[in-house]
């Protein structure tokens, strides 16, 4: 049967890894989940960066939130604040943009973990207490998962939330609209790609009910384990575990296409 593989992962990764799966012979899409767009409010994110040497350790969720940092961040990085990232993707983007030292960097010790909880095993491999740091900075978008600053705290750190970037919702063109419908009615297969949690609510407000019903007549493609367990709940029955790693979810996709 013909597929068609539609990646969901925003911003410059996300059309990254489509135009790889193009070039390995796959008939792919990029629909981003959402769109990326600066701070809520820039002068308050400023603000809270001008004071980042008040703080011990601030912690990057995603390569997003690196980029907007980079842009928002007047002069280099404090030497004395640590610096967390929760994957490869992330650790990779900071020491290209922000260039610490690497006894400064913290970073899941696996490059094929990623998240908060890799993310804290690694903090606790490296410094046992999270008493070792009483102000922490986490920088991400408006909303994200509250594991991080649950740990921290209940350490006795005080915990920061800046948004460094914004999150929206991205509706589909009339294009891609035409297009989904034209794979429906041809009864095209659907291998979806998914990099974030959100992105499964994300996308059923994209395509509809008819849509929806259709992804999960597919095969989706998770980059997490968390991710998975989403999707199942979701109503996902076919899911393929991978990682954020383009490699990985091309070595899927290839995996998925011998076995149809």
């Amino acid at each position: 049967m013909a597929s068609v593989v539609i990646v969901t992962r925003p911003a410059r990764a996300g059309r990254r890894l489509g135009n790889r799966i193009v070039q390995d012979g796959f008939e792919a899409v990029w629909w981003p989940a959402f769109s990326i767009g600066p701070a809520p409010d820039v002068p308050a994110a400023r603000a809270a960066l001008a004071r980042v040497a008040d703080y011990q350790l601030a912690i990057f969720v995603s390569v997003h939130a690196v980029d907007a940092t980079r842009e928002l961040l007047a002069g280099p990085w404090p030497t004395q604040t640590m610096i967390g990232a929760i994957g490869r993707s992330t650790r990779m983007a900071v020491e290209a943009e922000l260039k610490p030292p690497p006894t400064s960097l913290i970073a899941p010790l696996d490059d094929d973990e990623t998240g908060s909880e890799a993310f804290w095993r690694a903090w606790q491999a490296r410094l046992p207490t999270p008493r070792s740091v009483q102000r922490v900075l986490l920088l991400r978008a408006e909303e994200g998962r509250n594991w991080l600053t649950e740990r921290f705290s209940a350490g006795g750190a005080h915990v920061d939330a800046v948004a460094v970037y914004s999150r929206d919702a991205r509706p589909l063109s009339t294009d891609e609209q035409a297009r989904l419908q034209r794979w429906m009615t041809a009864k095209i297969n659907a291998v979806t790609i998914f990099s974030s949690t959100e992105a499964v609510d994300a996308l059923d407000a994209q395509v509809g009910a008819a849509g929806a019903a259709w992804l999960r007549a597919g095969t989706v493609v998770a980059c997490h384990p968390r991710i998975a367990e989403r999707l199942a709940e979701a109503g996902y029955v076919r899911v393929v575990c991978a990682t954020f790693d383009d490699d990985d979810v091309i070595a899927k996709l290839e995996s998925i296409r011998s076995s149809a």
